[in-house]
């Protein structure tokens, strides 16, 4: 095993890569401590105490603690998460961009820039929006002052990182947005596990739980691995052609239907949309002794992230992909599926098979959101939270990218694969 490590940083360009990375990982880190100036600490400490969960614990879990700092990278990559997945939305449902995607390395370099510019609008709005929330924490007294260098350094905060994680995908490992995003929530364990440790030790927590965590984390996270990676494929046969004196087609192979083909995607939209109630009824007086009622963890805000969840699963699959586009496709590829025949009635073939295999996807991620709940009230430890949920699905599906692309650099080098004969790639060495 150790040897299979060792020959990570026996490939120059791979131990330049890994090298980059970690230190793109120590800046990033680095930023997230940097408080923004003319914000008190003490002040800011006494805000997030009394506004605790909401949209507040949603985005700070995103940005590794820095929201509650109010650090530089106070937003994080949030605006420019939220850009490319409304471009993403958009290049399916406007001409105009579906057009520039199909152009090739030049339209998707314009709606790379499209989504730079709305990532600066997003992150002016939100910067603003979370100035004005912590206000009471300033120590300017100039409140034009404060707003306008507030707003500046974290809008700033975030093209840089916007910045950064494209240098770290470009000249790094994985992808560098969601390697940011990842090391952000790794931070936050360690404190969880203090946590959970402290609780046993001091006996308010069974030690049997103890051991239960570390058994559903392994239990869990070989779960997500396996669906992860899972596929349906579809046998596509291609008929002969002979054009000239060579004769093409005539073989066979698959169309891949992922069983998670939206990813962490549903949780987030759910959980986004959840926090917001749950902020409004937090600001609003009137509201706040109907809190209990849709605050994190109560039935029916578990009941509504379950339905959540499926329906986002369904919608973001149907925006992303289009069975009718596939269908005409593999026809005009003189492709078929086997006892099916072309046209619509391959398109109805693959949405039957897509409805069921994306109701295998739902089914595992709502157990996966409301995992963490089920065990916090058995246990009475907040640290079951990270047994499933957002933030475990977003490691473990970044982790998986970031092994696959070690592992290709060292097959395509004639190194020994880092996973047991590559299976994790689905290829056999």
């Amino acid at each position: 095993m150790w040897e299979k490590f060792t020959s990570l940083f026996k490939v120059p360009e791979l131990r330049k890569r890994i090298l980059f990375t970690l230190g793109a990982i120590i800046v990033f880190r680095i930023g997230t401590h940097i408080t923004v100036p003319g914000v008190s600490r003490a002040l800011l400490s006494d805000f997030f105490t009394q506004q605790g969960g909401g949209i507040f614990d949603f985005l700070n879990m995103f940005t590794g603690g820095a929201l509650q700092r109010f650090s530089l990278f106070a937003l994080g990559v949030t605006p420019y998460i939220n850009a490319s997945i409304i471009f993403s939305l958009l290049t399916s449902v406007v001409p105009k961009l579906k057009e520039l995607q199909q152009q090739g390395r030049e339209g998707r370099r314009k709606i790379t820039a499209y989504t730079r510019w709305a990532t600066v609008v997003l992150a002016l709005i939100e910067g603003a929006f979370m100035t004005s929330l912590i206000r009471g924490a300033s120590t300017i007294q100039s409140p034009i002052l404060f707003y306008a260098s507030t707003v500046i350094a974290l809008t700033t905060g975030t093209l840089f990182l916007m910045w950064l994680g494209e240098r770290m995908t470009e000249n790094g490992i994985g992808n560098g947005i969601s390697m940011l995003i990842m090391i952000g929530i790794l931070s936050r364990f360690p404190a969880s596990l203090n946590s959970m440790w402290t609780s046993i030790s001091t006996g308010s927590a069974h030690p049997l739980w103890g051991v239960a965590f570390i058994a559903l984390l392994i239990v869990v996270i070989a779960a997500m691995t396996m669906v992860q990676q899972g596929q349906r494929k579809i046998q596509i046969q291609y008929a002969k052609r002979t054009m000239g004196r060579r004769i093409y087609g005539g073989h066979t192979s698959h169309l891949p239907l992922r069983v998670n083909q939206g990813g962490v995607i549903p949780i987030i939209f759910a959980s986004a949309l959840l926090s917001l109630p749950v902020t409004l009824f937090q600001a609003v007086p009137a509201l706040k002794a109907y809190l209990p009622w849709v605050e994190s963890g109560s039935p029916i805000y578990v009941t509504a992230y379950v339905l959540l969840i499926f329906f986002f699963t369904y919608f973001y699959s149907s925006i992303v992909f289009d069975p009718n586009d596939v269908a005409k496709n593999v026809r005009e590829a003189g492709g078929f599926i086997p006892g099916v025949r072309p046209g619509q009635p391959t398109a109805d073939y693959i949405v039957s098979v897509m409805n069921r295999i994306l109701l295998v996807g739902a089914v595992f991620l709502a157990v996966v959101a409301v995992l963490p709940y089920l065990l916090s009230w058995a246990s009475g430890l907040s640290t079951m939270f990270l047994i499933g949920g957002t933030s475990l699905l977003i490691v473990v599906g970044v982790g998986i990218d970031t092994v696959m692309q070690i592992e290709a650099h060292l097959v395509m080098r004639h190194y020994e694969s880092l996973t047991k004969s590559g299976r994790l790639l689905g290829r056999k060495s």
